[in-house]
């Protein structure tokens, strides 16, 4: 995503991008960086996202996996594409942002003694990216079309500079409103929100893998 611009990539251009390479890195264990099987999601679960999976269930994790297996393929066969693992993560960092919008004003948490993981920390700064813009209208929750604008061409203006149709955003966006709770309003909730972040990562890593592979002569 970095090669996409000239400029250096911005904080969430960066966790974007941390988050399609750390799924490779686990996926790949196999030797097929394209899908992660069970025993890859439970090594990252237990090392990149240990909190949510400190869970006493000996069988959270299979059910977690199981939530999303075959959600987009249609294929329950114990193997996550990258939409399937986004799907999963995205589930949590909606949680997180949830969580987050239900704090009062100026919170400000007990420092953790605990370093955060490359993929916490990569999610945190998407879900914090988000609330950045999305509060400039006052509702850190609910991000209208100028708040949106504002995003794309500061934070991912790599896909909006060179951008000659004026009406691109606007037509972006259009695309995910409602496609949640069903309300074509010109804002977008956060599920919304990385719906379409979630959609440029995953073209993102296809045109990755493609890079990698070897050239046919």
């Amino acid at each position: 995503m970095a090669q996409m611009s000239r400029d250096p990539p911005t904080e969430t251009e960066r966790s974007m991008e941390k988050i399609i390479v750390v799924f490779g890195r686990y996926a790949g264990k196999d030797g097929c960086a394209d899908t992660m099987t069970y025993r890859e999601f439970e090594d990252f679960m237990k090392t990149e996202l240990s909190s949510f999976s400190g869970n006493k269930d000996p069988n959270i994790l299979k059910l977690m996996m199981k939530s999303v297996d075959g959600s987009v393929d249609t294929k329950a066969d114990d193997k996550l594409d990258f939409q399937e693992f986004l799907n999963l993560i995205g589930g949590m960092m909606v949680g997180c942002h949830a969580a987050l919008c239900k704090l009062p004003e100026g919170y400000k948490p007990n420092p953790s003694n605990k370093k955060p993981t490359e993929m916490e920390t990569a999610m945190e700064s998407i879900v914090r990216s988000f609330q950045k813009y999305a509060g400039k209208g006052g509702d850190k929750c609910q991000m209208d079309y100028k708040e949106f604008e504002g995003f794309m061409k500061t934070e991912l203006k790599s896909f909006t500079e060179h951008q000659k149709d004026p009406n691109a955003l606007r037509s972006l966006m259009k695309t995910v409103d409602g496609s949640v709770d069903d309300k074509q309003d010109g804002q977008l909730n956060f599920q919304e929100f990385m719906n379409l972040v979630g959609g440029i990562m995953v073209s993102c890593q296809h045109a990755m893998l493609r890079s990698t592979q070897p050239r046919r002569v």
